[in-house]
Protein backbone atom coordinates (compact mmCIF):
# COMPACT_ATOMS: atom_id res chain seq x y z
CA UNK A 1 0.00 0.00 0.00
CA UNK A 2 1.41 3.39 -1.02
CA UNK A 3 2.22 5.57 2.00
CA UNK A 4 1.61 8.70 -0.08
CA UNK A 5 -1.88 7.58 -1.09
CA UNK A 6 -2.66 6.61 2.50
CA UNK A 7 -1.54 10.06 3.70
CA UNK A 8 -3.73 11.80 1.10
CA UNK A 9 -6.69 9.67 2.10
CA UNK A 10 -6.19 10.47 5.80
CA UNK A 11 -6.09 14.21 5.02
CA UNK A 12 -9.36 13.93 3.09
CA UNK A 13 -10.82 11.81 5.89
CA UNK A 14 -9.82 14.44 8.49
CA UNK A 15 -11.64 17.18 6.60
CA UNK A 16 -14.69 14.96 6.26
CA UNK A 17 -14.67 14.20 10.01
CA UNK A 18 -14.44 17.92 10.84
CA UNK A 19 -17.49 18.64 8.69
CA UNK A 20 -19.63 15.74 9.93
CA UNK A 21 -18.68 16.51 13.52
CA UNK A 22 -20.12 20.00 13.04
CA UNK A 23 -23.52 18.43 12.24
CA UNK A 24 -23.60 16.13 15.28
CA UNK A 25 -22.01 18.40 17.87
CA UNK A 26 -25.15 20.49 18.45
CA UNK A 27 -27.32 17.47 19.30
CA UNK A 28 -26.69 17.53 23.06
CA UNK A 29 -27.15 21.31 23.37
CA UNK A 30 -30.45 21.88 21.60
CA UNK A 31 -32.16 23.11 24.75
CA UNK A 32 -29.41 25.60 25.61
CA UNK A 33 -29.17 26.84 22.02
CA UNK A 34 -32.91 27.33 21.97
CA UNK A 35 -32.70 29.77 24.88
CA UNK A 36 -29.51 31.49 23.68
CA UNK A 37 -30.85 32.09 20.17
CA UNK A 38 -34.46 32.86 21.15
CA UNK A 39 -35.77 29.98 19.04
CA UNK A 40 -38.85 27.84 19.54
CA UNK A 41 -38.72 24.07 19.98
CA UNK A 42 -39.97 23.68 16.42
CA UNK A 43 -37.36 26.08 15.00
CA UNK A 44 -34.34 24.55 16.70
CA UNK A 45 -34.31 21.57 14.32
CA UNK A 46 -33.11 24.04 11.67
CA UNK A 47 -29.79 24.32 13.50
CA UNK A 48 -29.12 20.72 12.47
CA UNK A 49 -31.05 20.51 9.22
CA UNK A 50 -29.69 23.80 7.76
CA UNK A 51 -26.25 22.30 7.22
CA UNK A 52 -27.76 19.12 5.77
CA UNK A 53 -29.93 21.12 3.37
CA UNK A 54 -26.92 23.11 2.15
CA UNK A 55 -24.86 19.94 1.76
CA UNK A 56 -27.58 18.56 -0.49
CA UNK A 57 -27.09 21.56 -2.80
CA UNK A 58 -23.31 21.26 -3.25
CA UNK A 59 -22.79 17.48 -3.10
CA UNK A 60 -24.23 16.63 -6.55
CA UNK A 61 -21.85 19.08 -8.21
CA UNK A 62 -18.74 17.80 -6.43
CA UNK A 63 -17.85 15.25 -9.11
CA UNK A 64 -18.03 17.91 -11.82
CA UNK A 65 -16.16 20.48 -9.70
CA UNK A 66 -13.38 18.02 -8.85
CA UNK A 67 -12.78 17.45 -12.57
CA UNK A 68 -12.90 21.17 -13.28
CA UNK A 69 -10.78 22.44 -10.36
CA UNK A 70 -8.93 19.23 -9.28
CA UNK A 71 -9.42 17.39 -6.01
CA UNK A 72 -6.70 19.42 -4.31
CA UNK A 73 -8.11 22.86 -5.14
CA UNK A 74 -11.69 21.88 -4.39
CA UNK A 75 -10.71 20.44 -1.01
CA UNK A 76 -8.77 23.58 -0.02
CA UNK A 77 -11.62 25.88 -1.12
CA UNK A 78 -14.16 23.77 0.76
CA UNK A 79 -12.12 23.70 3.96
CA UNK A 80 -11.46 27.46 3.86
CA UNK A 81 -15.14 28.28 3.39
CA UNK A 82 -16.10 25.85 6.13
CA UNK A 83 -13.75 27.54 8.62
CA UNK A 84 -15.06 31.04 7.86
CA UNK A 85 -18.64 29.76 8.29
CA UNK A 86 -17.66 28.20 11.63
CA UNK A 87 -16.47 31.61 12.82
CA UNK A 88 -19.84 33.06 11.81
CA UNK A 89 -21.69 30.37 13.79
CA UNK A 90 -19.54 31.03 16.84
CA UNK A 91 -20.28 34.77 16.73
CA UNK A 92 -24.03 34.50 15.97
CA UNK A 93 -26.34 36.11 18.54
CA UNK A 94 -29.75 35.15 17.17
CA UNK A 95 -31.55 32.37 15.35
CA UNK A 96 -31.44 33.69 11.76
CA UNK A 97 -27.65 34.37 11.55
CA UNK A 98 -27.01 30.96 13.10
CA UNK A 99 -29.12 29.21 10.46
CA UNK A 100 -27.42 31.17 7.65
CA UNK A 101 -23.89 30.32 8.81
CA UNK A 102 -24.88 26.73 9.53
CA UNK A 103 -26.05 26.58 5.94
CA UNK A 104 -22.69 27.92 4.75
CA UNK A 105 -20.93 25.32 6.89
CA UNK A 106 -22.83 22.60 5.10
CA UNK A 107 -22.39 24.19 1.67
CA UNK A 108 -18.60 24.36 1.86
CA UNK A 109 -18.08 21.28 4.00
CA UNK A 110 -20.42 19.10 1.97
CA UNK A 111 -17.95 18.68 -0.89
CA UNK A 112 -15.47 16.90 1.42
CA UNK A 113 -17.74 13.86 1.82
CA UNK A 114 -17.83 12.65 -1.82
CA UNK A 115 -14.14 13.55 -2.25
CA UNK A 116 -13.21 11.26 0.63
CA UNK A 117 -15.55 8.49 -0.56
CA UNK A 118 -14.23 8.58 -4.13
CA UNK A 119 -10.60 8.48 -2.93
CA UNK A 120 -11.21 5.02 -1.43
CA UNK A 121 -11.85 3.60 -4.90
CA UNK A 122 -9.24 5.66 -6.81
CA UNK A 123 -6.19 5.57 -4.51
CA UNK A 124 -6.29 1.89 -3.53
CA UNK A 125 -6.42 -1.52 -5.16
CA UNK A 126 -9.56 -3.63 -4.89
CA UNK A 127 -8.05 -6.05 -2.34
CA UNK A 128 -7.13 -3.07 -0.11
CA UNK A 129 -10.61 -1.50 -0.15
CA UNK A 130 -12.17 -3.50 2.74
CA UNK A 131 -9.30 -2.41 5.02
CA UNK A 132 -9.61 1.24 3.95
CA UNK A 133 -13.38 1.06 4.36
CA UNK A 134 -12.89 -0.10 7.93
CA UNK A 135 -10.56 2.86 8.59
CA UNK A 136 -13.04 5.30 7.07
CA UNK A 137 -15.92 3.72 8.95
CA UNK A 138 -14.03 3.64 12.27
CA UNK A 139 -12.70 7.19 12.26
CA UNK A 140 -15.29 8.69 9.93
CA UNK A 141 -18.13 7.92 12.30
CA UNK A 142 -16.20 9.26 15.29
CA UNK A 143 -18.45 12.31 14.89
CA UNK A 144 -21.40 10.22 16.03
CA UNK A 145 -19.38 9.04 19.02
CA UNK A 146 -17.57 12.24 19.95
CA UNK A 147 -19.90 14.95 18.63
CA UNK A 148 -22.60 14.98 21.33
CA UNK A 149 -20.06 14.45 24.15
CA UNK A 150 -17.71 17.11 22.80
CA UNK A 151 -20.65 19.49 22.39
CA UNK A 152 -21.69 18.89 25.99
CA UNK A 153 -18.16 19.39 27.35
CA UNK A 154 -17.53 22.59 25.37
CA UNK A 155 -20.94 24.00 26.27
CA UNK A 156 -20.59 23.36 30.00
CA UNK A 157 -16.87 24.13 30.37
CA UNK A 158 -16.57 27.15 28.07
CA UNK A 159 -19.58 28.30 26.03
CA UNK A 160 -21.88 26.98 23.31
CA UNK A 161 -19.91 29.19 20.88
CA UNK A 162 -16.92 26.87 21.20
CA UNK A 163 -18.93 24.10 19.54
CA UNK A 164 -18.06 26.00 16.36
CA UNK A 165 -14.86 27.89 17.16
CA UNK A 166 -12.85 24.79 18.04
CA UNK A 167 -12.87 24.00 14.29
CA UNK A 168 -10.49 26.84 13.51
CA UNK A 169 -7.10 25.58 14.84
CA UNK A 170 -7.80 21.99 13.75
CA UNK A 171 -8.91 23.11 10.31
CA UNK A 172 -5.80 25.24 9.80
CA UNK A 173 -3.59 22.23 10.52
CA UNK A 174 -5.53 20.07 8.02
CA UNK A 175 -5.31 22.86 5.43
CA UNK A 176 -1.53 23.10 5.86
CA UNK A 177 -1.10 19.33 5.44
CA UNK A 178 -3.33 19.31 2.35
CA UNK A 179 -1.40 22.18 0.80
CA UNK A 180 1.92 20.40 1.35
CA UNK A 181 1.17 16.73 0.71
CA UNK A 182 -1.89 16.49 -1.54
CA UNK A 183 -0.95 16.25 -5.21
CA UNK A 184 -4.29 15.29 -6.78
CA UNK A 185 -4.15 18.33 -9.05
CA UNK A 186 -5.33 16.99 -12.41
CA UNK A 187 -8.01 19.22 -13.87
CA UNK A 188 -10.08 19.37 -17.03
CA UNK A 189 -10.49 23.04 -17.92
CA UNK A 190 -12.39 22.07 -21.07
CA UNK A 191 -15.46 21.61 -18.87
CA UNK A 192 -15.73 25.40 -18.76
CA UNK A 193 -16.66 25.45 -22.43
CA UNK A 194 -19.88 23.50 -22.00
CA UNK A 195 -21.15 24.22 -18.50
CA UNK A 196 -24.64 22.88 -17.92
CA UNK A 197 -25.96 26.10 -16.36
CA UNK A 198 -29.57 25.00 -16.72
CA UNK A 199 -28.91 21.71 -14.96
CA UNK A 200 -27.09 23.44 -12.10
CA UNK A 201 -29.80 26.06 -11.68
CA UNK A 202 -32.81 23.77 -11.80
CA UNK A 203 -31.29 21.13 -9.53
CA UNK A 204 -30.34 23.70 -6.89
CA UNK A 205 -33.74 25.41 -7.13
CA UNK A 206 -35.59 22.11 -7.01
CA UNK A 207 -33.69 20.77 -4.00
CA UNK A 208 -34.06 23.98 -1.99
CA UNK A 209 -37.79 24.18 -2.73
CA UNK A 210 -38.29 20.51 -1.88
CA UNK A 211 -36.56 20.79 1.49
CA UNK A 212 -38.36 24.01 2.41
CA UNK A 213 -41.65 22.32 1.48
CA UNK A 214 -40.88 19.40 3.81
CA UNK A 215 -39.44 21.49 6.64
CA UNK A 216 -42.24 24.07 6.72
CA UNK A 217 -45.17 21.95 5.54
CA UNK A 218 -46.37 20.85 8.97
CA UNK A 219 -46.00 24.30 10.54
CA UNK A 220 -48.00 25.94 7.73
CA UNK A 221 -50.69 23.25 7.43
CA UNK A 222 -49.35 21.87 4.14
CA UNK A 223 -51.40 22.71 1.04
CA UNK A 224 -53.68 25.01 3.00
CA UNK A 225 -50.76 27.46 2.72
CA UNK A 226 -50.11 29.25 -0.58
CA UNK A 227 -46.40 29.36 0.29
CA UNK A 228 -46.19 25.59 0.72
CA UNK A 229 -48.13 24.97 -2.48
CA UNK A 230 -45.76 27.33 -4.32
CA UNK A 231 -42.67 25.54 -2.94
CA UNK A 232 -44.07 22.17 -3.96
CA UNK A 233 -44.88 23.41 -7.47
CA UNK A 234 -41.41 24.91 -7.93
CA UNK A 235 -39.76 21.71 -6.67
CA UNK A 236 -41.84 19.48 -8.95
CA UNK A 237 -41.33 21.57 -12.09
CA UNK A 238 -37.62 22.23 -11.43
CA UNK A 239 -36.68 18.63 -10.66
CA UNK A 240 -38.75 17.32 -13.58
CA UNK A 241 -37.00 19.67 -15.98
CA UNK A 242 -33.62 18.80 -14.44
CA UNK A 243 -34.18 15.10 -15.09
CA UNK A 244 -35.22 15.80 -18.68
CA UNK A 245 -32.23 18.09 -19.17
CA UNK A 246 -29.63 15.68 -17.77
CA UNK A 247 -30.96 12.78 -19.83
CA UNK A 248 -30.89 14.71 -23.11
CA UNK A 249 -27.93 17.12 -23.01
CA UNK A 250 -24.48 16.10 -24.27
CA UNK A 251 -22.62 17.48 -21.24
CA UNK A 252 -24.75 16.92 -18.12
CA UNK A 253 -23.45 18.23 -14.81
CA UNK A 254 -24.52 14.92 -13.25
CA UNK A 255 -24.35 11.57 -15.04
CA UNK A 256 -27.68 9.98 -14.10
CA UNK A 257 -26.77 6.91 -16.13
CA UNK A 258 -25.15 5.58 -12.96
CA UNK A 259 -28.64 4.55 -11.83
CA UNK A 260 -28.67 2.01 -14.65
CA UNK A 261 -26.37 -0.06 -12.46
CA UNK A 262 -28.67 -2.23 -10.39
CA UNK A 263 -26.41 -2.47 -7.34
CA UNK A 264 -25.97 1.30 -7.17
CA UNK A 265 -29.71 1.88 -7.32
CA UNK A 266 -30.35 -0.72 -4.60
CA UNK A 267 -27.68 0.94 -2.45
CA UNK A 268 -29.40 4.32 -2.81
CA UNK A 269 -32.73 2.82 -1.69
CA UNK A 270 -31.00 1.34 1.34
CA UNK A 271 -29.65 4.79 2.24
CA UNK A 272 -33.21 5.86 3.04
CA UNK A 273 -33.42 3.14 5.69
CA UNK A 274 -30.00 4.13 6.99
CA UNK A 275 -31.13 7.77 7.37
CA UNK A 276 -34.38 6.82 9.12
CA UNK A 277 -32.66 4.59 11.66
CA UNK A 278 -29.53 6.72 12.24
CA UNK A 279 -30.35 10.42 11.85
CA UNK A 280 -33.90 10.55 13.21
CA UNK A 281 -32.97 9.27 16.72
CA UNK A 282 -30.19 11.87 16.89
CA UNK A 283 -32.86 14.54 16.64
CA UNK A 284 -35.52 12.97 18.86
CA UNK A 285 -33.54 11.39 21.70
CA UNK A 286 -32.00 14.73 22.82
CA UNK A 287 -35.50 16.25 22.86
CA UNK A 288 -36.72 13.42 25.13
CA UNK A 289 -33.68 13.60 27.41
CA UNK A 290 -33.86 17.38 27.68
CA UNK A 291 -37.62 17.86 27.96
CA UNK A 292 -38.59 14.76 29.98
CA UNK A 293 -35.46 13.89 31.93
CA UNK A 294 -34.23 17.52 32.15
CA UNK A 295 -30.62 16.40 31.60
CA UNK A 296 -27.73 18.76 30.99
CA UNK A 297 -25.87 18.76 27.63
CA UNK A 298 -23.05 16.50 28.83
CA UNK A 299 -25.42 13.83 30.16
CA UNK A 300 -27.38 13.91 26.90
CA UNK A 301 -24.14 13.72 24.92
CA UNK A 302 -22.99 10.60 26.76
CA UNK A 303 -26.24 8.73 26.07
CA UNK A 304 -26.49 9.78 22.41
CA UNK A 305 -22.80 9.01 21.85
CA UNK A 306 -23.18 5.42 23.00
CA UNK A 307 -24.47 4.63 19.52
CA UNK A 308 -21.52 6.38 17.88
CA UNK A 309 -18.93 4.72 20.11
CA UNK A 310 -20.32 1.25 19.32
CA UNK A 311 -20.38 2.24 15.64
CA UNK A 312 -16.76 3.40 15.74
CA UNK A 313 -15.33 0.45 17.70
CA UNK A 314 -17.01 -2.14 15.47
CA UNK A 315 -15.45 -0.71 12.27
CA UNK A 316 -12.36 -2.99 12.02
CA UNK A 317 -14.41 -6.10 12.81
CA UNK A 318 -17.01 -5.27 10.17
CA UNK A 319 -14.27 -4.77 7.57
CA UNK A 320 -12.91 -8.24 8.31
CA UNK A 321 -16.44 -9.66 8.30
CA UNK A 322 -16.85 -8.20 4.81
CA UNK A 323 -13.72 -9.98 3.57
CA UNK A 324 -14.87 -13.34 4.93
CA UNK A 325 -18.64 -13.41 4.35
CA UNK A 326 -19.31 -10.79 1.66
CA UNK A 327 -21.34 -7.59 1.52
CA UNK A 328 -24.84 -9.05 1.35
CA UNK A 329 -24.55 -10.85 4.68
CA UNK A 330 -22.99 -7.71 6.18
CA UNK A 331 -26.08 -5.68 5.17
CA UNK A 332 -28.48 -8.35 6.52
CA UNK A 333 -26.62 -8.48 9.85
CA UNK A 334 -26.74 -4.69 10.09
CA UNK A 335 -30.47 -4.55 9.47
CA UNK A 336 -31.22 -7.22 12.06
CA UNK A 337 -29.17 -5.46 14.73
CA UNK A 338 -30.65 -2.04 13.94
CA UNK A 339 -34.16 -3.49 13.94
CA UNK A 340 -33.64 -5.11 17.33
CA UNK A 341 -32.17 -1.95 18.83
CA UNK A 342 -34.87 0.31 17.41
CA UNK A 343 -37.67 -1.99 18.54
CA UNK A 344 -36.20 -1.89 22.06
CA UNK A 345 -36.83 1.86 22.03
CA UNK A 346 -40.52 1.65 21.19
CA UNK A 347 -41.52 1.37 24.86
CA UNK A 348 -39.58 4.31 26.32
CA UNK A 349 -41.01 5.70 29.55
CA UNK A 350 -40.25 8.78 31.61
CA UNK A 351 -37.91 6.66 33.75
CA UNK A 352 -35.51 5.74 30.95
CA UNK A 353 -31.93 6.93 31.48
CA UNK A 354 -28.48 5.66 30.46
CA UNK A 355 -28.92 2.14 31.83
CA UNK A 356 -32.22 1.53 30.04
CA UNK A 357 -31.01 2.97 26.72
CA UNK A 358 -27.47 1.55 26.72
CA UNK A 359 -28.06 -1.86 25.08
CA UNK A 360 -30.40 -0.56 22.40
CA UNK A 361 -27.94 2.21 21.49
CA UNK A 362 -25.08 -0.29 21.24
CA UNK A 363 -27.11 -2.62 19.01
CA UNK A 364 -28.07 0.25 16.72
CA UNK A 365 -24.49 1.50 16.57
CA UNK A 366 -23.02 -1.86 15.58
CA UNK A 367 -25.87 -2.45 13.15
CA UNK A 368 -25.36 0.96 11.52
CA UNK A 369 -21.70 0.10 10.89
CA UNK A 370 -22.62 -3.21 9.25
CA UNK A 371 -25.27 -1.57 7.08
CA UNK A 372 -23.07 1.39 6.11
CA UNK A 373 -19.96 -0.58 5.11
CA UNK A 374 -21.86 -3.33 3.32
CA UNK A 375 -24.15 -0.96 1.47
CA UNK A 376 -21.39 1.41 0.36
CA UNK A 377 -19.32 -1.51 -0.92
CA UNK A 378 -22.26 -2.91 -2.89
CA UNK A 379 -23.02 0.51 -4.38
CA UNK A 380 -19.56 1.71 -5.44
CA UNK A 381 -17.14 -1.23 -5.69
CA UNK A 382 -18.14 -2.03 -9.29
CA UNK A 383 -17.98 1.57 -10.58
CA UNK A 384 -15.10 2.43 -12.95
CA UNK A 385 -12.44 4.89 -11.77
CA UNK A 386 -13.49 7.31 -14.49
CA UNK A 387 -17.06 7.43 -13.17
CA UNK A 388 -16.38 7.09 -9.44
CA UNK A 389 -16.38 10.83 -8.59
CA UNK A 390 -19.77 11.28 -10.23
CA UNK A 391 -21.13 8.11 -8.60
CA UNK A 392 -19.77 9.14 -5.20
CA UNK A 393 -21.40 12.56 -5.54
CA UNK A 394 -24.78 11.05 -6.44
CA UNK A 395 -24.51 8.44 -3.68
CA UNK A 396 -23.74 11.05 -1.04
CA UNK A 397 -26.43 13.35 -2.43
CA UNK A 398 -28.98 10.59 -1.80
CA UNK A 399 -27.56 10.10 1.71
CA UNK A 400 -27.75 13.75 2.67
CA UNK A 401 -31.06 14.35 0.91
CA UNK A 402 -32.73 11.42 2.63
CA UNK A 403 -31.18 12.48 5.96
CA UNK A 404 -32.53 16.03 5.62
CA UNK A 405 -35.95 14.78 4.50
CA UNK A 406 -36.15 12.18 7.27
CA UNK A 407 -35.19 14.72 9.96
CA UNK A 408 -37.77 17.19 8.66
CA UNK A 409 -40.52 14.59 8.39
CA UNK A 410 -39.67 13.15 11.80
CA UNK A 411 -39.87 16.62 13.33
CA UNK A 412 -43.21 17.25 11.60
CA UNK A 413 -44.75 13.93 12.61
CA UNK A 414 -43.36 14.20 16.12
CA UNK A 415 -45.11 17.51 16.80
CA UNK A 416 -48.27 16.48 14.94
CA UNK A 417 -48.61 13.31 17.00
CA UNK A 418 -47.64 15.16 20.14
CA UNK A 419 -50.61 17.53 19.69
CA UNK A 420 -52.88 14.61 18.75
CA UNK A 421 -51.93 12.54 21.80
CA UNK A 422 -52.13 15.56 24.09
CA UNK A 423 -55.67 16.24 22.88
CA UNK A 424 -56.68 12.63 23.43
CA UNK A 425 -55.28 12.70 26.96
CA UNK A 426 -56.91 16.08 27.57
CA UNK A 427 -60.35 14.78 26.61
CA UNK A 428 -60.17 12.44 29.57
CA UNK A 429 -58.82 14.98 32.05
CA UNK A 430 -58.76 18.66 31.11
CA UNK A 431 -61.12 19.15 28.24
CA UNK A 432 -59.71 21.75 25.86
CA UNK A 433 -56.94 23.09 28.12
CA UNK A 434 -54.01 24.56 26.29
CA UNK A 435 -50.51 23.13 26.55
CA UNK A 436 -48.13 24.64 29.06
CA UNK A 437 -44.38 24.42 29.09
CA UNK A 438 -42.25 23.92 32.20
CA UNK A 439 -41.47 27.63 32.65
CA UNK A 440 -45.15 28.56 32.57
CA UNK A 441 -45.96 25.91 35.15
CA UNK A 442 -43.15 27.05 37.46
CA UNK A 443 -44.30 30.65 37.13
CA UNK A 444 -47.89 29.80 37.99
CA UNK A 445 -46.86 27.60 40.92
CA UNK A 446 -44.89 30.51 42.37
CA UNK A 447 -48.06 32.60 42.66
CA UNK A 448 -49.38 32.76 46.21
CA UNK A 449 -53.05 33.01 45.28
CA UNK A 450 -53.22 29.75 43.27
CA UNK A 451 -55.78 27.26 44.55
CA UNK A 452 -55.34 23.55 45.21
CA UNK A 453 -57.61 22.72 42.27
CA UNK A 454 -55.57 24.93 39.95
CA UNK A 455 -52.39 23.22 41.12
CA UNK A 456 -53.90 19.85 40.38
CA UNK A 457 -54.91 20.95 36.89
CA UNK A 458 -51.42 22.28 36.21
CA UNK A 459 -49.87 19.00 37.29
CA UNK A 460 -52.24 17.10 34.99
CA UNK A 461 -51.33 19.39 32.11
CA UNK A 462 -47.62 18.85 32.73
CA UNK A 463 -48.08 15.08 32.91
CA UNK A 464 -50.19 15.14 29.73
CA UNK A 465 -47.45 17.06 27.97
CA UNK A 466 -44.87 14.51 29.10
CA UNK A 467 -46.93 11.51 28.04
CA UNK A 468 -47.73 13.01 24.64
CA UNK A 469 -43.99 13.45 23.97
CA UNK A 470 -43.30 9.85 24.96
CA UNK A 471 -46.15 8.47 22.85
CA UNK A 472 -44.97 10.43 19.81
CA UNK A 473 -41.39 9.23 20.27
CA UNK A 474 -42.40 5.60 20.62
CA UNK A 475 -44.70 5.77 17.60
CA UNK A 476 -41.93 7.06 15.32
CA UNK A 477 -39.49 4.43 16.56
CA UNK A 478 -42.09 1.71 16.04
CA UNK A 479 -42.59 2.59 12.38
CA UNK A 480 -38.82 2.98 11.92
CA UNK A 481 -38.25 -0.58 13.09
CA UNK A 482 -39.99 -2.18 10.12
CA UNK A 483 -38.03 -0.26 7.48
CA UNK A 484 -35.03 -2.56 8.05
CA UNK A 485 -36.85 -5.30 6.14
CA UNK A 486 -36.38 -3.37 2.88
CA UNK A 487 -32.58 -3.85 2.50
CA UNK A 488 -32.89 -7.50 3.56
CA UNK A 489 -35.41 -8.12 0.76
CA UNK A 490 -33.28 -6.23 -1.80
CA UNK A 491 -30.20 -8.37 -1.12
CA UNK A 492 -31.85 -11.11 -3.19
CA UNK A 493 -31.60 -8.84 -6.26
CA UNK A 494 -27.92 -7.87 -6.00
CA UNK A 495 -26.02 -8.47 -9.25
CA UNK A 496 -23.07 -10.78 -8.48
CA UNK A 497 -21.43 -11.49 -11.84
CA UNK A 498 -18.14 -9.76 -10.92
CA UNK A 499 -15.90 -12.50 -9.46
CA UNK A 500 -13.42 -9.97 -8.05
CA UNK A 501 -16.06 -8.35 -5.84
CA UNK A 502 -16.92 -9.49 -2.32
CA UNK A 503 -20.67 -10.09 -2.64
Amino acid sequence: MSKKNLAIFLILLSGFILNVLSVQIVGSSFKLLQGALGASVEQISYVMSASLIAEVIIIPFTGWLSRLLSTRRLFLISLTGFLFASIGCGLANSFLPMVIFRGLQGFFGGAMLPLMTASIYTLFKSRQIPFILSIAATFGVSSFALGPILGGILTESLSWRWMFLYNIPIGIVIMFLAFIFMDLSERDSSLLKDIDYQGIFFLALGLISLLVFIEEGERRDWFESNFIFTMFSIAFVSLSYFLFRELTTKNPVIQLSVFQKRNFSIGCINLTVFSITSYVPMLLLPIYLGEIRNMDPLEIGIIVSTLGIAWMISGPFVGKFLEIFGARLVVVMGCLLIGLGTFSQTKITSEYTFNELFLSQVLKGIGAQFLWIGNQYISLSDISKKAIYNASSVFNLVLRLTAAICISLASSFFYRWKIKFYSQIGENSLGNSSQLNQNQVNEMFSQNNITVEQKQNLIIQLLSERESILMSLNTIFFYSTWTVLIPIFLMFYIKTDNKNTLY
